[in-house]
């Protein structure tokens, strides 16, 4: 399995991104109190916030597949793409949400920790396109 990621620090890398997606996926769907709570919406927003996390579900689900599967991430550019692509909206959003430059008259806040999570994203998944690119864009 290690092999598939070319070195252990790629698939370290690997399964901390799904570690991470696995703990957003799981507080969107079995505990979405705690996000409503966070960011200051009401219970109307549980619906909202499952719905996202079905989205999430699907970066996990694919996730793990790739990781489990004997190719391993052979040909998913597409996913490890989106994944950056992710990380860096993020990114972007959480870092112009926390110096106020976009909704600064909303009850929601994040905090620097959420402009981290987006930063990591980001340039984890840049390391990851670049460390895995002979494979992710060869096709078996």
């Amino acid at each position: 399995m290690i092999e598939n990621f070319n070195n252990i620090y790629l698939f370290i890398l690997y399964i901390v991104f799904l570690g991470l997606i696995g703990v957003y996926c799981f507080r969107m769907w079995f505990s979405p109190s705690g996000v409503l709570k966070e960011f200051n919406i009401g219970k109307e927003g549980t619906y909202l916030v499952r719905v996202i996390g079905t989205f999430i579900f699907a970066f996990l689900f694919m996730g793990l597949y790739i990781l489990f599967r004997p190719t391993g991430p052979t040909g998913a550019w597409i996913f490890f793409n989106i994944l950056f692509l992710t990380g860096t909206a993020q990114a972007l959003y959480d870092t112009a949400f926390f110096f106020k430059f976009l909704d600064k008259d909303i009850g929601a806040k994040n905090s620097i920790v959420d402009v981290l999570v987006g930063l990591f994203f980001m340039i984890g998944s840049i390391v990851l396109i670049i460390g895995l690119s002979d494979k992710i864009y060869a096709f078996s």
